[in-house]
């Protein structure tokens, strides 16, 4: 396999998309209930989303 093929694989980007997504994922499993749509957002950190994060769990940032 060539460098260049291997350094496509490499995105900062992707990689932290991947982590909010597994993040969500893991908290999504522990609550007993679907999260509203406020609740993902502060779950993902993005701002402006002033929910408190149930089962504890703190926003990504």
């Amino acid at each position: 396999m060539s460098d260049e093929a291997t350094n496509d694989l490499v995105d900062g980007a992707l990689a932290d998309e991947i982590e909010l997504v597994s993040d969500l994922v893991v908290a999504a499993s522990t609550s007993p209930r679907h999260f509203t749509p406020e609740e993902v957002d502060a779950l993902l950190g993005i701002t402006g989303a002033e929910v408190e994060v149930p089962s504890g769990r703190e926003p990504a940032g």
